[in-house]
This record gives structure tokens, sequence and C-alpha cells, in this order.
């Protein structure tokens, strides 16, 4: 199972690392991809990119960062500059699932494909999401088929687990959470 994280200026790195340790652990084939080859997150960790988007990922992951207080970098700068708008388009019609950690789910409902579907993001983030035309799931882990969001800059750790289990089954969900002494806060709807 090919998987790509993808990175933007002013992301915040937990929203990407998290998700990378759990998915690299349990086997998949995960990149960072993006639109440069390095780029700097919101707390100052710079990141390399492996490559561009890749045309035949099976999952797509969106970090967030920088919506809530409007910063210069982050995911409303990438929302106002429609950067991943194609990409977006082009998972969604294939059938690939695109997922969301935290305020990503804002880059995913700035090209339409929440609209009408359930949905999460920040707490902080929930009127926009829900004027973007999500239908609001107050959970941690929110899976509506091709399209699983996460709330919370730490929930991307429970996104990766969630994809563990539901593509290598919950025994091996729960070993890789038992290796990182990790329990999720709450379970997915």
């Amino acid at each position: 199972m090919k998987i790509d994280i993808v990175v933007f200026d002013g992301m915040d790195e937990l929203d990407a690392v998290g998700p990378l340790s759990v998915l690299r652990r349990a086997g998949f084939d995960v990149q960072l991809v993006g639109t440069s080859t390095q780029v700097t997150c919101a707390y100052g960790l710079t990141m390399q990119a492996d490559g561009k988007p890749r045309d035949d990922a099976d999952v797509v992951v969106f970090p967030g960062g920088g919506w809530v207080s409007k910063a210069p970098k982050g995911a409303r700068a990438e929302v106002e500059a429609d950067r991943w708008r194609g990409l977006i388009e082009a998972t969604s019609q294939r059938g690939a699932i695109l997922t969301s950690v935290c305020t990503g789910a804002m880059i995913l409902a700035s090209a339409g494909v929440l609209k009408g579907r359930r949905a999460t993001t920040h707490h902080n983030a929930w009127p926009d999401l829900e004027a973007a035309g999500a239908i609001l799931v107050k959970q941690r882990v929110v899976d509506d088929g091709e399209l699983i969001s996460a709330g919370g800059v730490t929930s991307g750790i429970d996104l990766a687990l969630h994809l563990v289990e539901r593509f290598k089954g919950a025994e091996a969900a729960n070993a890789i959470a038992d290796n990182l002494e990790y329990r999720a806060a709450t379970s997915a709807c």
C-alpha cells in the first residue's frame, strides 16, 4: 500500500511525523510529498520531501497547521493558493482514500470533497468546516469510506492506527500502539 503524506511550509510537524512513524512501523510504503523538496514547519522543523505526490498512492494524508491562528504559512495559505485541488480531485476520482489531520480537513473542504460528508477537524475550526458544507462529527477520527478525518494535532497517531486497523487488522494496530505505549483517546465512528 502506497501512502503519501503531503508536506508544506507552516504545517504542524506532529500532523505528519505522528502518522509517518505509525504507518512505516506497519510496513506501508510511506512518502513525504510536496511541491518543493524542503519545507519549514510551524515550529521550525525542516523536512525533506521524498518527492512529488504519486499518481498511484492508495492513501493521501493532508496535515494542518496555522488555520486557527491565520498564520501566513500553513493550511490556510495552502487553501488560498489552491495548490492541492488537482491532487485531491484526482485522488477522489480514482477512488483512493483522502485523509486529514487537524485543520488539514480545511484543505480537503476547499476542494469540495467534504460537502455533505461526515468529517472532523480541530475544535476551533468546527464552524469553518460546517460552513464549508461538511457534516461535523465531534469525534477523534471520522471514517466516511474513502474520506477519513482526525480532529486535533495529536490525532494523527489515531488516524494512522485507524488505517493500520482498517488494512492490516486490529491485532497489527494494537501491536503498534503497544510498542509506542499509546492508547487512542476514542474509537473511530
